[in-house]
This record gives structure tokens, C-alpha cells and sequence, in this order.
């Protein structure tokens, strides 16, 4: 059948766990059906960037529309709109009182961004040009996209796939941050609207059962499905993660969970790892400024910016995932044990995953549990072997491209089934 897949950036380069569920999920699906991805670009980078996707996706028609000079990087609305909050922060802070400023440890830089900004007019116009064009059904990903769903032609069946509960997120970054009235203001404001929005999709994808249980609170339960993205590539032959061992934290600092937890793992967990074993090494994966690398500078750390090959950059460590805000499942999660990586995480950094506490994955919420944890990971190779053989069969019973094709199928063709009488002759047997 023919697919329109619209997202509200171009995921290329892999460089976040959005893009990669995207275009896995792309390889995955690409030789069943014929797909089209369309999103926007900026400048010559980003065109750039359109045709090394096309190239990596090579059955995948990839729609770049061009929307201006701006580097594909900058997300352009989502920037624009923090850099206003944070300047009208600054402001407000010098013309209000010591009780009413934000509590000590939020900085200006870390306002909630606000995502249902509106699209770029060119890219929305191609859209809806490109829906005309005779397509089975329409695919829209991330939360950027929802407001897009009210402008589709109601023939066409409509698909979200929900990445993240933007409410649910919101929730718990207020309850880390000092913004916590802000934070509860723009909670209810975008669960009003994520609401609303939902209804217009004729189906919604999770990724975990845990995040359909909640959609179930607001959208008709029919509506509903889980489907996690593929996790490709898994690592075959002899265990790693045993030998040159070393921690790693994986995530950029443009995303705030993983500003939240990189800082409290080194202000309230990495000093206790250090007292019990002085040599050790934690490595971050990811973009982070020179600033805030200059800030957060600490015994045994190191950071190694993008690299563009996770899985080679993994082998021989054990992962660190203190996540404290998010919903939907962590990409690096499923990659690490994949790779035959033991992982250490909080229960939000590895929630929506089926991981069993001392089985498949150490799960601790408290400082002094996850220092322990790491600890124990680090001197224990036996537990690192067990932890290892057990993520690697978890991830390929439910999580290989085989059964998240079949699932997808299900999806589309119960999708067809409730929009149409039965399908067109013309996609018949694909």
C-alpha cells in the first residue's frame, strides 16, 4: 500500500532516539510497501543531510521540502520560541520578588519548550499536496506533527505514532524542576490540547503498554495500539561488555532529560562510585557545549561529542540511563542490549521496556541505590555476563524487525478495513 510518512524534521543524521526509531522503522516496513517520507529541511546542510538519507533508505522516497537557510540542526521553532522564554525569564527576574523566582538549581536556559508551535507554511502545503497525490493512508510521528492531523482529508485513514505523552512528560519534568507552577500551567495546556488533537486520528500507535494504558484515560480504547520500533543490528558472537570496561552515558544536551540526568548522576551518585572505585570512567556520547562541559567537569569523565557508530562506541562498558523525566521507551536502551551492553537505569529511563530488575537490567531511583548498582556492575563480571545474554534474548523476542513488520501490517490493514469496504484492486497481495 502507499504510505505517506510525515515528520516535523529530517532524522538524519542518527543522532537521537526519535530518528532512529523513525528510520528503523522505515527499513523495516520499506519492502512491503511503497513509502514516502516528507519533512522539512534548511539550507544546503539539510539538503545534504535529505540525500544521505535517500541514499541509506534507498526503496524510501524521501521528500525533503525546503524551508528557508536555516541549518537542519536548529529545529527552528522550537529554538526560536526558547530563546524568547528565556529572555523574557531573565526579564521577569529582575522585576520580581526573591519568593517568586524559580527555585535555585533551574536555570533560565531550561524553560519547558512548547511544542505545538505551528508548522512551516511550506512544509504544511506540501503535505497536504502530497495526500492529494493518492495515498492509502497518512503516517504523522511526534508530538510537533498532532495539529497537522485536524487538516487531512477525513477519506484518508489517519495514523499518529506518539513518541512521547507530551503531558506526562510535562508532569514529571515539573516535579525535578524549580518551574513547578509554570511547569503545572503548561501541563494542563498541552493535555487540552493533546487531547484534542488525538481525536482526529482515526489510530494512534504507542510504543509500550504502559503509555497505552494512559491514552485509554482520554481516547477510545479502539483506537489503540502498541507497536514498538525495530531494533536492528544486533550484535552476534562473543559477549561484550566484559574487558575494557568503562561506564557510558548516551544523549545530547539539547534534549533536558538528559541535561536532569547527567547532572545528577555526577552531583549525587558519581562521588559515591568514585569513593568505592577511584579508577573508574563514565564516557558521554553526544553533543554538549563547551560551557556545560567546562561545568560539569569531574574525576573520570569524558566527553567524546557525536559519534557515527553507537554500537562500536559501546562495546566494552556498561550503559547509565538516570533518566528522571520522559515517557515513551528510551531508543539507547534497546540498542545497549542489543549490543550485549548491561544497563543501569532508573524505572522512567528503561519504563515501557518488559525488563526484569536483576534479570534483563538493574533498575534503581534513589542516588545511593544507583551508585550501588554501578558499583556492582563494575566489580561483578558474572553479573555483567548474565545481564548481557538476558537483554540481548528480551530484545530479540520483541523488538526484531520481523515482529514489529507483522505488527504494523496488522495496523494498516485494520485501518483500510475500517475506512473502506475492502481495498483497492490495485494494492491487493502487497
Amino acid at each position: 500500500m502507499r504510505i505517506l510518512i510525515a515528520v516535523p524534521w529530517l532524522p538524519w543524521p542518527l543522532d537521537s532516539g526519535g530518528n532512529v526509531a523513525v528510520v528503523n522503522s522505515l527499513a523495516c516496513l520499506q519492502r512491503q510497501h511503497e513509502l514516502t517520507l516528507i519533512c522539512p529541511v534548511y539550507g544546503e546542510q539539510g539538503a545534504q543531510a535529505a540525500a544521505s538519507l535517500q541514499a541509506h533508505l534507498a526503496e524510501v522516497r524521501v521528500h525533503g521540502v525546503a524551508c528557508g537557510a536555516v541549518a537542519a540542526a536548529e529545529r527552528p521553532a522550537r529554538r526560536i520560541i526558547g530563546r524568547i522564554l528565556r529572555r523574557a525569564v531573565r526579564l521577569c527576574a529582575t522585576m520580581i520578588s526573591p519568593k517568586q523566582m524559580p527555585v535555585a538549581g533551574e536555570a533560565a536556559e531550561d524553560v519547558p519548550e512548547y511544542p505545538f508551535e505551528p508548522l512551516p507554511a511550506r512544509f504544511v502545503s506540501a503535505v497536504l499536496d502530497e495526500v492529494q497525490s493518492g495515498f492509502d493512508l497518512v503516517q504523522l510521528e511526534f508530538v510537533q506533527m498532532l495539529s497537522l492531523g485536524a487538516c487531512l482529508p477525513t477519506h484518508v485513514p489517519k495514523v499518529f505514532v506518539h513518541h512521547q505523552l507530551q503531558c506526562v512528560y510535562m508532569e514529571r519534568r515539573a516535579a525535578v524542576s524549580g518551574y513547578q507552577h509554570y511547569g503545572k500551567y503548561l501541563q494542563q495546556m498541552m493535555l487540552l490540547q493533546e487531547q484534542a488533537y488525538l481525536q482526529k486520528f482515526d489510530a494512534i500507535v504507542v510504543f509500550s503498554e504502559q503509555d497505552a494504558g494512559r491514552l485509554r484515560q482520554w481516547v477510545s480504547g479502539e483506537k489503540i495500539f502498541v507497536s514498538p520500533f525495530p531494533v536492528i543490528g544486533t550484535a552476534a558472537g562473543p559477549d561484550v561488555g566484559i574487558g575494557d570496561f568503562r561506564l557510558l552515558f548516551v544523549g545530547s544536551e539539547s534534549h533536558y532529560p538528559n541535561r536532569d540526568g547527567l547532572e545528577w548522576l555526577l552531583t549525587k551518585i558519581w562521588p559515591e562510585v568514585l569513593n568505592q572505585v577511584p579508577d573508574c570512567k563514565l564516557r558521554v556520547i553526544g553533543r554538549w557545549s563547551e560551557g556545560k562541559i567546562a561545568r560539569l567537569a569531574a574525576a573520570g569523565l569524558e566527553f567524546s561529542g557525536f559519534v557515527p557508530d553507537l554500537a562500536d562506541s559501546l562495546r566494552g562498558g556498561a550503559m547509565v540511563v538516570p533518566i528522571r523525566v520522559g515517557s515513551g521507551i528510551r531508543v539507547k536502551v534497546l540498542d545497549a542490549m542489543s549490543q550485549g551492553i548491561p544497563v543501569i537505569s532508573t524505572s522512567i529511563g528503561c519504563e515501557g521496556i518488559p525488563a526484569r530488575d536483576e534479570s534483563e537490567i538493574l533498575i534503581r531511583d534513589d542516588s545511593a541505590g544507583f551508585a550501588d548498582a554501578i558499583v556492582r556492575v563494575v566489580r561483578n563480571r558474572e553479573l555483567r555476563e548474565r545481564l548481557t545474554r538476558a537483554g540481548r534474548v528480551l530484545v530479540s523476542r520483541i523488538y526484531s524487525p520481523e515482529m514489529v513488520r507483522k505488527e504494523r501490517e496488522g495496523i494498516y490493514r485494520s485501518m483500510l478495513a475500517r475506512n473502506h469496504d475492502d481495498l483497492p484492486a490495485s494494492h491487493q497481495g502487497e
